[in-house]
């Protein structure tokens, strides 16, 4: 199953090479056959016994899987092999045979990697979970961060349906405020891979680390999980593969709004409604309204295009008999988003190269490269009024895009609905373009001291180079402050230094595994930004001279030198017991506070070697017991130092003088010191009728102390610093099970299923705080924040008041302290403070954090035909959708665009939907919803032709896929998984978390349907 494993017996099989004998058969009925033994996933397998049925007269496969013996034809071959299920073929006329064994889950054990060595399953004392290539081959992917979600339990994976754009993974839920919460991720041993560059075509397997206990031996950077990814490597004979898809995309959802003509129709009644207005000077006649009737404009349309994705993958793989493997990978992917002038292409390249020089040393060389190119991003565009997409959907929809001259229109003619500038306009004239270059090339070589003593280099250098084109057109050209050109260079090198000791002893019933390490790693980045706004806009290098011209420079360094020491031991297989102690020392830290001490320990029985336990149906039943601290460093480079600001700009206006100052930006703080997870997981593993039924359980619970969070300095507007404050606690199970559901010579049936629960909440905050406003502004200058930390509540808690309907013309309205009604009948009714003036009162209104995902993957075949159908979902928890209340937000330059318009408050009918001209605010509950979804992620049918079917033609499979085919939702928006990107406080980090859930128009995940083959020579 796994190359590991090959590995692992190899050197048994080759020592017990069979002696061929002289078969009873006569001389001139037989001839050579020659042939090869793989696995289900192609690869090679060295050391599988091939013997003629009935005889004694038989061969071992060599390296590469290859066999040749003499046989007739009527003989029939019988190959076993240590993990899979004996395989019996006739030779027929054949002289040269491919035999592919298929896994036997009953005798089979995993090795899987647990960072700096691997394991077998079995083994295993940590919270380990594990994704293969083969669990995800039957969906066509361009990402893969998407192989994980629903795959893995503890792992929630949520994301944009904008090309390119960064797709959030959580493990175990989230430790930090405001920091990042992304997991380490390691690449054949390196740290800091990118999920978004890789190629999920080049993976062999996945291990997410998500316990204390496994995640330790990483110690400052495992606080928030760790993903392992191991490479594919070449065996056997030379192959070539191809994988070739397209995919159509599109966004079938639409949300509820007003048609052209029943906007001009309210217009006209809203305009009558008041008896100073002449009926003669209505804004819209009835021919006009008729020709919208007609001809409606639909906004939404516009933005929206059909997306295709176009992905080419081509890898040459194989060994030689000098034992040198290599895997060559090149893939090409175009990406045309579902909103218009979205892009995104990836170029990539990796080579894996591994020679095995003598039974002590070998090494492997690692190159890859990659070029992305991400186009128009709607999140680099401004939010203040929303997202291009929020801004489409309330545009005047009685407003063409161009005039009868084909020029654009800027605003909206009668300065109604958002009448901000032409959300078209906007984006087809603009120009916002990232590429990124990135060279990673690894060396690692290993030399077998002895036969139980091991050393290990890993050596990396890696290099990004980032540049940001950006032309934005945003408003009239003499207007300041609408138009903008941004130039950034980016570079960042760092080098990694792994130095890895193993001893490894069996004796008798004794099993001893240590292994020690030291390494280091050092960073450095630098950047150059050029800004010009208000100019004349002919093209990215082609502009007339700005009002304002910024020059920014900045650069920083970092460093962490780390030990770490692990043994792990077990009597018989039966009980286990793993400990380890990582000190990691880190540059981003004062000097007295940069040494951290991260340990760890966990205990595991294998009850299934009980004699009570041998005879009942349970093939696998073990307790697992752990605790473990780890350590989060991440803070900017200099964030524990005073820092200053330097900043000038020319203006070509004002006679050529250049304007500078310096002001303080960060304040320092000598005590800045670690923040640290602890960490405590109970777990159970299972398995019944010899493992075609296994799963596990695992009770976790973690509190993360002296949080990093950054602030502004009290009595400051503008000066940040960063503080040692607050704690939060995570909590939940995970659960996961396989089974081997249906096992038949022409029909199976496998199905995955996991599920994980969380309950996160903030249990302090500094300074004796109850709550600080989060990162996120509200749009259109309402001024609150739409997010909230909160003692006693998880992150990512909605703010704002809380909805009660409306005041009807029976109630008792309060008054304030000049007793003045605080409202008219008809107006939104808010949960008011008595104790300050029945003001309206802030609070918490909801939370975007999910309490509960899980996903559900099945897997059929038949014959030569198989159907993957996969399904995740979440629930438990909410939604703030902006997009919802923007449409029906009254005054200055907004009007209502929903269609509950004439089903507002009037005293003749007292609903709960306020009245005409009363003021609909955004920070309220009115606007939160249930996003609780069930998806059906992927649907898969595929055909494999047979191996004979064409000449020359290993395998060949044709498919055709269909992604988020349906979504089962009562949110009323496009997409209840996606949230929005927007603006946060100066100094703030991000809103990934403390904003989840927010909607200001985020960009949907799409439904996309796929065509392809894979073909390998």
């Amino acid at each position: 199953m796994k190359k590991q494993f090959t590995m692992f017996f190899r050197s048994t099989f080759f020592l017990g090479l069979l002696l061929l004998f002289t078969s009873f058969h006569e001389a001139n009925a037989q001839q050579k056959i020659s042939g090869t033994v793989v696995d289900e996933a192609g690869m090679s397998v060295p050391g599988a016994n091939v013997i003629v049925q009935g005889t004694t007269t038989g061969t071992v496969t060599d390296f590469d899987g290859n066999f040749s013996l003499n046989a007739s034809s009527g003989d029939v071959l019988i190959v076993s092999y240590v993990g899979y299920l004996n395989q019996s073929v006739t030779v027929g006329n054949a002289t040269s045979i491919t035999i592919t064994l298929k896994e036997d889950a009953a005798q089979l054990d995993e090795v899987v990697v647990i960072g700096y060595g691997t394991a077998k399953k079995s083994d295993l004392t940590g919270a380990v979970a594990q994704v293969t290539a083969k669990s995800f081959e039957d969906q066509p992917l361009v990402r893969v961060e998407s192989a994980l979600q629903g795959r893995a339990s503890g792992v929630t994976v949520a994301g944009s349906g904008a090309p390119g754009k960064g797709i959030k993974i959580r493990v175990r839920g989230v430790n930090s405020m405001t920091g990042n919460n992304d997991p380490l991720v390691v690449v054949d041993g390196v740290f800091g891979g990118d999920l978004r560059t890789i190629n999920p075509n080049n993976i062999a397997s996945m291990e997410v680390l998500k316990d204390a206990s496994a995640l330790a031996i990483y110690g400052s950077r495992g606080s928030n999980g760790v993903i392992l990814i191991t490479t594919k490597k070449g065996s056997g004979k030379a192959k070539v593969s191809i994988d070739q898809f397209l995919t159509i995309s599109n966004v079938n959802r639409r949300i509820s709004s007003l048609s052209s003509s029943q906007f001009a129709r309210q217009e006209n009644a809203e305009f009558l409604a008041n008896p100073v207005n002449d009926p003669a000077d209505v804004p819209y006649s009835d021919a006009r309204i008729a020709e919208l009737e007609a001809n409606p404009l639909k906004y939404q349309d516009l933005m929206f295009q059909t997306g295709y994705t176009n992905n080419t993958q081509i890898s040459v793989s194989g060994s030689s008999d000098d034992k040198l493997r290599y895997f060559l990978s090149g893939n090409y992917m175009d990406q045309k988003g579902t909103q218009i002038t979205s892009n995104y292409k990836r170029y990539s390249f990796r080579s894996n190269l591994s020679k095995e020089f003598n039974d002590k040393f070998s090494v492997a060389a690692n190159v890859t490269a990659s070029r992305e190119i991400t186009k128009n991003d709607q999140d680099a565009f401004g939010t203040a009024d929303g997202s291009s997409i929020l801004r489409a959907i309330t545009w005047d929809p009685t407003a063409p895009v161009r005039d009868e001259n084909g020029e654009y229109i800027l605003r909206s003619p009668r300065e109604v609905a958002n009448n901000n500038y032409n959300p078209i306009r906007r984006l087809e004239l603009s120009d916002h373009q990232v590429t990124s270059d990135r060279l990673n090339i690894t060396l690692n070589g290993k030399y077998n001291i002895t036969k139980n003593f091991s050393y290990t280099l890993i050596g990396s250098v890696s290099t990004i180079n980032g540049i940001t084109e950006s032309m934005r057109v945003e408003g009239d050209y003499d207007l300041i402050g609408f138009n903008n050109i941004n130039f950034r260079n980016f570079r960042s090198t760092s080098h990694q230094v792994s130095n890895i000791l193993n001893w490894n002893k069996a004796f008798d019933k004794h099993n001893i595994d240590i292994t020690g390490v030291y390494e280091f790693q050092g960073n450095r980045t630098i950047n150059n930004n050029y800004n010009t706004t208000d100019q004349n806009v002919y093209g990215f290098y082609h502009t007339d001279n700005g009002t304002t011209e910024n020059f920014d420079n900045n650069g920083s360094q970092t460093a962490i030198e780390s030990f770490l020491a692990r043994a792990q031991y077990n009597y018989n297989g039966i009980y286990y017991l793993t400990a380890s102690i990582r000190q990691d020392e880190s540059s981003r830290f004062p000097e007295d506070n940069r040494t951290g001490y991260f340990p760890s320990g966990a205990i595991a029985v294998n009850l299934a070697k009980f004699e009570f336990i041998e005879n009942s149906p349970l093939s696998i039943l073990k307790f697992r017991a752990g605790y473990g601290e780890v350590g989060n460093q991440s803070i900017n480079a200099l964030a524990a130092f005073s820092l200053n600001n330097q900043g000038g700009f020319w203006s070509p206006n004002g006679g050529g003088t250049i304007l500078s100052g310096e002001e303080q930006t960060t304040r320092g703080n000598s005590n800045l010191t670690w923040e640290t997870t602890k960490q405590t997981n109970i777990g159970l593993d299972f398995g019944f009728l010899n493992g075609r039924i296994s799963g596990s359980i695992d009770f976790f619970n973690k509190d993360t102390e002296n949080l990093l969070i950054q602030r502004l300095v009290p009595g400051s507007t503008s000066i940040t610093e960063f503080v040692n404050a607050g704690e939060v606690n995570n909590k939940g199970v995970d659960f996961s099970l396989s089974a081997d559901i249906i096992q038949k010579s022409d029909f199976n049936w496998n199905a995955n299923f996991n599920l994980s629960t969380l309950k996160n909440e903030v249990t302090s905050l500094y300074e004796g705080l109850d709550f600080i406003t989060g990162n996120v502004n509200s749009i259109g200058g309402q001024g609150i924040k739409l997010d909230v930390l909160k003692v006693g509540e998880p992150i990512g808690t909605f703010w704002g008041y809380k909805a009660l309907g409306t005041w009807k013309s029976t109630d008792d309205i309060p008054v304030d302290s000049d007793g003045a009604p605080v409202a008219q009948p008809g107006d939104e009714r808010f949960d008011l403070d008595p104790d300050n003036n029945n003001e309206r009162k802030l609070q918490t209104i909801g939370s975007g954090l999910p309490t509960l995902t899980w996903g559900f993957n099945n897997t059929f075949t038949y014959k030569n035909w198989d159907l993957n159908i996969f399904l995740n979902g979440a629930h438990g928890f909410d939604v703030y959708n902006l997009v919802r209340g923007t449409l029906r937000t009254n005054g200055g330059n907004r009007s209502y665009l929903a269609t509950d318009a004439n089903s507002r408050w009037t005293p003749e009918n007292e609903t709960d939907i306020p009245k005409a001209g009363s003021a609909n605010l955004l920070n309220t509950s009115r606007w939160v919803e249930k996003g609780d979804f069930i998806r059906l992620s992927n649907l898969k049918v595929g055909y494999t032709f047979s191996e004979d079917a064409i000449k020359g033609i290993q395998n060949l499979q044709l498919y055709a896929s269909g992604q988020n085919v349906f979504l089962i939702t009562d949110y009323s928006g496009y997409d209840p998984e996606v949230s929005s990107q927007v603006r946060t406080n100066n100094g703030a980090a991000s809103n990934a978390d403390s904003g989840a859930g927010i909607d200001i128009g985020a960009y949907p995940n799409p439904v996309s349907f796929t065509l392809g083959l894979k073909v390998t020579f």
